[in-house]
């Protein structure tokens, strides 16, 4: 897919969004047409769309942040957006806390009013011999249902602020992230070794451990930063040369502190 640019479909794609009415009419965009519009690589689009419609509605507007987080056009940088979002001020704590929660579920469904997707739509009949169709009209009480996909930099997100929030809940996320496909459990594991710093010292050294153990060498030189601040450099090299990654085996401790040259 095409990056964000002069590309007048991008244009036409995000002035669509941009036109909503208020939220509802957002949310039911954002539903209505996934992956319809090419991507972008600009997270500020997503701020910008929840600024405009923040309290247009009573619609949750943790709703709004997480069908604009999961929407396939900002796919690929899901990281920036989220940590953008954080720092906006435009969510409140609770809000947040709400987010995260979502992208710890295993599959994130939501629900939503099915004209929000269409009014009415034809029936065929496909039945032996059937040669009628008919009209349906959606109800202001029928509901439908979407699964939506979360990127595992949102899952590393939603774990390191729950952590951080809430210690006592490692193991519950460790388990999760044993339960996840490999790509989506790595980034689980790495958001709690974000978070590491708020655990005790037991708690720590179990999830270096179990980070040491995982198939992903990304996750395992995270796990040596954390070995290096509790016993040192010299104990995370010897760690380091144990793995059968090269790139791990290189393991170097990350710099302390800008080295200005001597006058």
């Amino acid at each position: 897919m095409d990056d964000v640019g002069t590309d007048s479909y991008h244009d036409a794609a995000l002035e669509r969004l941009r036109g909503a009415e208020d939220a509802d009419e957002l949310c039911q965009l954002l539903l209505k047409f996934r992956g319809e519009w090419k991507s972008s690589t600009s997270p500020a689009e997503a701020i910008e769309l929840l600024q405009r419609f923040k309290g247009t509605t009573e619609v949750d507007e943790s709703l709004v942040a997480l069908l604009l987080c999961t929407y396939p056009r900002w796919g690929r940088v899901t990281g920036k957006l989220i940590t953008q979002l954080e720092m906006s001020s435009l969510l409140g704590e609770a809000s947040l806390d709400e987010l995260a929660e979502a992208f710890l579920s295993e599959e994130l469904g939501v629900v939503f009013p099915t004209r929000w997707l269409a009014r009415e739509w034809i029936e065929i009949d496909l039945g032996a011999g059937a040669t009628g169709s008919r009209v349906i009209e959606a109800g202001e009480d029928d509901l439908s249902e979407i699964v939506l996909t979360v990127e595992p930099p949102l899952r590393r997100w939603a774990v390191s602020r729950s952590l951080r929030r809430r210690p006592e809940r490692l193991e519950e996320l460790l388990d999760l992230a044993g339960r996840l496909p490999n790509v989506h459990g790595y980034a689980v594991v790495r958001g709690l070794l974000d978070a590491g710093g708020s655990l005790a010292q037991p708690e720590r050294c179990r999830l270096v451990a179990k980070a040491l153990g995982t198939g992903q060498g990304a996750v395992r030189l995270a796990a040596l930063d954390l070995v290096c601040q509790d016993e040192g450099p010299e104990a995370a090299r010897r760690r380091a040369a144990q793995d059968r990654d090269a790139k791990v085996r290189a393991w170097k401790p990350a710099p302390t502190g800008l080295t200005l040259p001597l006058s």
